[in-house]
């Protein structure tokens, strides 16, 4: 991200989405819990991963922290704070699976813990753009779900299965040389929906 001068998605639109999300969560809303899930199992599951975790840990870490957020919905206040809280407890619970596995107790001052968490092994030196990455991606997902089919069609084939603007033409039934006009006009939608 540092080469970009200016990024697509300000951290503005994140949070006003996790308050949208946060809001309908306390409402009881399931689709929003889905949505909410959607959009952090990746960075959930980065962080386990990251420190050499297995799978099958990785899904209990995922599935903890998403009780955790349950149970302390009320006290996220601040929409703004959601990723960084997911960010902590994933560290945590990831710490608290390394420390069982290993067959070590608990320390007994929050410096200790402190030290043993930013102490988890991160494999990628460039974490925080790899979870902006991901963030990025779905919006991306979620902005291109809501363009019309025949767009995301185009722009699935062509970016996501590195189609042919011929084999693109065939399965959508126009010729060759409509592709590169229908492209530039369902990315443009796409941005417009990406900045709204």
């Amino acid at each position: 991200m540092k080469g970009r001068e200016k990024r697509i998605f300000p951290g503005s639109r994140l949070s006003a989405l996790d308050g949208e999300l946060l809001k309908a969560c306390r409402q009881g809303d399931q689709s929003a819990w889905d949505k909410l899930v959607d959009r952090y199992q990746r960075l959930i599951a980065t962080i386990p991963r990251r420190a050499g975790l297995p799978e099958e840990d990785v899904a209990d870490i995922f599935q903890e922290v998403f009780l955790t957020l349950i149970e302390k919905l009320d006290e996220i206040k601040e929409s703004e704070k959601l990723r960084a809280w997911i960010i902590t407890t994933t560290k945590f619970k990831t710490w608290q699976m390394l420390r069982r596995a290993r067959g070590m107790t608990f320390f007994e001052n929050d410096e200790k813990l402190e030290q043993e968490l930013e102490a988890l092994p991160d494999n990628s030196p460039l974490a925080d753009q790899k979870l902006m990455e991901l963030e990025e991606q779905h919006l991306i997902r979620m902005a291109l779900s809501e363009l019309d089919q025949r767009c995301q069609l185009i722009i699935k084939m062509l970016y996501y299965e590195r189609a042919s603007y011929s084999d693109v033409a065939k399965f959508i039934g126009v010729n060759e040389t409509s592709i590169s006009p229908l492209r530039s006009r369902c990315l443009q939608k796409l941005l417009k929906i990406l900045k709204s």
